[in-house]
């Protein structure tokens, strides 16, 4: 029995023990403003100050989730291709010319401050503008160095330009002096065919020809001289003074070119202490008939003679016709003007 009233005691002393220990643990904590034991209030306590940094965490990243979709909203609404071609080229302002004058960024590529934003969002941005600056810095670099090598090859291109323009104004120039003188040719051809018309009205048998922008007129040698000689036979007077009013007519307009021409028969022994090849006689006999033309009343500086021998055959010397054919003068009726606008780059007559 006695033990029975041990044991109730015992657990009554424990009971006690409960009740009285946490109250008096509570007043203990109370007393000394410190958590010294723990008990259910201090954890009902420390749970609801979790629960509190619990829900602050939660509506501060809310908080920071709301910043962030703002700066993603943001960066997304910007139109970066345009607004680093406007802070490259300056095209912003109406410039559509897009001069190159690699400006510095320019505000709008960078983001502003926020003032919703925290220190960590501020920090953010001001990578994020970093970035952007480093990009346009790379960017204005290699735009620079690429302008420049434009910048030289077009140079390059006006310069290379410049010289073909001044080589196709010259082409121009030279073809619009050359059509000029074909102009010109074609009219003194006209008239050329004009003379040659008025020339075979008074000798119906000369032979007359066109060619290289001048009259030739061939006359047969043996009317002109005897064999052997340069003086003038009365034929040969009579054929000359025929042609000489035409002659006379054209001396303010044409130069007459007078070429003597012989066979390849050489000087007999008789004749050759005055003329020792054919060579001489052929002179001999153009300067013959300029002599008589300029006696008719033709000015001298518009006559000229020269003799080619047998150089220039216009037959086979193995015939006595063609040697005949052979035996000629040839007047060469050249309009002057051709002359003179030949001054600076003369344009030679061609002679037979």
């Amino acid at each position: 029995m006695k033990k029975i009233w041990i044991v109730l005691l015992v657990i009554g002393v424990f009971l006690l023990g409960v009740l009285v220990t946490e109250p008096l643990m509570n007043g203990i904590n109370e007393i000394s403003g410190k958590t010294l034991f723990q008990t259910r209030k201090t954890l009902r306590t420390e749970l609801e100050a979790l629960r509190e940094s619990e829900n602050a965490a939660r509506m501060e990243m809310e908080s920071q989730r709301q910043r962030l979709s703002r700066l993603s909203a943001e960066l997304q609404g910007r139109d970066f291709r345009r607004l680093t071609r406007e802070a490259l080229l300056g095209a912003a302002g109406g410039d559509k010319e897009n001069r190159v004058i690699l400006r510095p960024a320019e505000s709008e590529m960078m983001l502003p401050p926020e003032a919703q934003d925290n220190s960590a969002m501020g920090a953010l941005r001001s990578r994020i503008n970093r970035k952007v600056s480093d990009m346009l810095d790379v960017s204005r670099r290699i735009l620079g160095e690429k302008v420049g090598m434009l910048n030289l090859e077009l140079k390059s291109m006006n310069a290379d330009l410049h010289a073909r323009n001044v080589e196709l104004k010259d082409k121009l120039d030279e073809l619009d002096a050359y059509r000029r003188r074909l102009d010109e040719q074609k009219s003194y051809i006209g008239e050329l065919e004009g003379i040659r018309g008025e020339l075979e009205t008074v000798v119906t048998d000369l032979e007359t020809k066109i060619e290289n922008g001048q009259l030739k007129v061939s006359f047969q040698g043996d009317i002109l001289f005897a064999s052997g000689s340069h003086r003038l036979r009365k034929p040969g007077k009579r054929l000359l003074d025929s042609v000489f009013p035409v002659l006379k007519s054209q001396a303010d307009r044409v130069d007459i070119f007078v070429a003597g021409h012989t066979d390849n028969v050489p000087i007999r022994p008789d004749s050759r202490d005055r003329y020792a090849s054919n060579w001489e006689l052929s002179t001999y006999r153009a300067i013959e008939v300029v002599k008589y033309l300029t006696a008719g009343g033709l000015d001298p500086r518009h006559l000229t003679a020269a003799g080619y021998g047998e150089y220039k055959p216009v037959a086979d010397n193995a015939t006595e016709a063609g040697r005949r054919s052979n035996r000629r003068v040839e007047l060469f009726l050249i309009p002057q003007v051709i002359r003179r606008g030949g001054a600076e780059g003369e344009e030679k007559p061609t002679h037979e």
